[in-house]
């Protein structure tokens, strides 16, 4: 596939074997606290362990973020998706047995976040590398298919929970969870339909290696002590832009090789393969911060909603399934109905993110206040699931409409990194002041307050306005402008 070619073809098989994969293994996630609610009461687990279970695993994914550029280019997206898939599964299946705070750690966080990280990683990079021109639209397809999972499955689950227990509904959850086989099975490498261009531009190099060849043996009759300034003229001779880059590749391999002081030091190369410098962007910087603090309070709050009902609201299991349920609903509502919204009003991505905080936090702030009402609940799930499914399509675009393509896999890791350390940092603090309080009103307070830091800080670094925003990362590559602006 020629890169004229992408957003078509096969571009749209990938984007099901994404989908198929976000059904099969995220339901343990998004359903973690009505799974989990009985046996973590019945073993003594308080909201801060409780916190301290949902952000290890999340920092454990995250971490997987730093290897994710140097994975991708010895990987194939099928490989990946392949290994993160059998992880997940055996993750599941120990979890099923887990019935100590230590058992948990090692099964959820350890071995079910390992996995779920690397599945990220060739879900992420399959898409953003098939789609360039129609990204939004096949984003905005997958997690709006994706959000048809959470809509049905905390009903399954409360049937499953009630005629099988935790352990037996891990199980099924298990067998769930392999049907991520087939998506992998759909995600073909990119890079075997690039085979083509590669060998053009190989051949073209080895035919202008073979002409300065014979300039070299010119040259070197009467000047052999001086074959590093030919192959430096040589290279300051090339006029075309690609083979300059591909020569001067291998005109720094062959002095890493000849020339003994000219050894590079370690931490500059990881710092090189890691592609560090985008670190040096101050909004890079502040789009990564503010969405790792917006997303650590965000995510616990969905997921600890199950604890958070059953306090403030007095629910049964039952009718926190349908409540989640209906969230779910308005989630998937908002997927498909906000892209259209903003595409027509010409709203931006980070704008559009923001807008979705402020809801959330909106949401929250009812719930805290008048929560003892099941029609103030009800209400609040629509508000919160709005939010939610706006925030779920436009926080995936974010990135990737900010940097290169070629910088998009260690820009993404970088963020996961961030999520990652402020997950374990910033996450149990939340189920601590709960802790303190005796009560998740404090607590939603203070998840409001994380939410909102994101937005303040967007606003002083010109992130955030409420007009369009065209920024993007400068020095990226020609090819990169047909990326949609943010």
């Amino acid at each position: 596939m020629a890169r004229d070619k992408t957003d078509e073809g096969w571009a749209w098989a990938i984007v099901v074997g994404v989908t198929v994969i976000n059904l099969a293994v995220l339901p343990v996630q998004q359903c973690f606290g009505l799974i989990f609610a009985e046996r973590f009461t019945s073993l003594g687990i308080t909201a801060t362990q409780t916190s301290l279970i949902l952000h290890l695993n999340g920092t454990i994914t995250c971490s997987l973020g730093l290897i994710s550029g140097p994975m991708m280019k010895r990987f194939a997206f099928r490989q990946v998706a392949y290994f993160g898939g059998l992880t997940i599964v055996l993750g599941i299946c120990t979890a099923a047995f887990a019935i100590s705070l230590p058992t948990l750690i090692i099964t959820y966080c350890v071995i079910i976040g390992i996995g779920q990280g690397i599945v990220f990683l060739s879900t992420s990079l399959a898409l953003n590398t098939y789609f360039r021109k129609k990204r939004n639209v096949a984003m905005g397809f997958s997690v709006t298919m994706t959000g048809l999972g959470p809509i049905l499955m905390p009903l399954l689950i409360d049937v499953l929970l009630e005629n099988y227990a935790t352990t037996g509904t891990l199980l099924i959850l298990a067998g769930i969870a392999t049907h991520s086989f087939i998506g992998a099975s759909l995600l073909r490498p990119f890079e075997k339909q690039k085979e083509i261009i590669l060998i053009d531009k190989t051949t073209d190099i080895l035919k202008e290696e073979k002409i300065w060849g014979k300039t070299e043996a010119s040259c070197a009759e009467n000047e052999a002590n001086k074959q590093d300034d030919i192959v430096q003229c040589r290279l300051l001779n090339e006029e075309d832009a690609e083979k300059e880059k591909q020569l001067n590749h291998c005109l720094e391999n062959s002095k890493a090789k000849m020339n003994k002081n000219g050894r590079t030091s370690f931490l500059k190369n990881i710092a090189t393969n890691l592609d560090l410098d985008l670190l040096r962007d101050s909004r890079y910087t502040a789009i990564v911060l503010g969405m790792s603090v917006s997303l650590v309070a965000e995510t616990n709050f969905n997921v600890m909603i199950p604890f958070v009902l059953a306090e403030l609201a007095n629910l049964n299991r039952t009718s926190i399934a349908m409540v989640m349920s209906i969230q779910a609903a308005a989630d998937i509502t908002g997927r498909l109905c906000v892209p259209l919204l903003a595409q027509k009003a010409g709203w931006t991505c980070r704008n559009l993110y923001v807008i979705s905080l402020l809801g959330s936090i909106l949401g929250r702030t009812i719930l805290s206040t008048w929560g003892n009402s099941y029609i103030i609940v009800i209400g609040v799930s629509l508000i919160v699931g709005l939010a939610k499914g706006t925030k779920a399509v436009f926080q995936a675009l974010i990135i990737p409409d900010y940097v290169p393509l070629e910088k998009l896999p260690s820009a993404s890791g970088i963020q996961m990194v961030c999520n990652g350390i402020l997950s374990i940092i910033v996450g149990p603090i939340i189920g601590l002041v709960h802790d303190l309080t005796d009560n998740y009103v404090g607590a939603l307070y203070f998840t409001s307050l994380l939410s909102l830091s994101c937005v303040f800080l967007w606003s002083i670094s010109g992130l955030w306005t409420p007009g369009k925003n065209n920024l993007r990362l400068t020095q990226q590559n020609p090819e990169d402008n047909i990326h949609q602006n943010v």
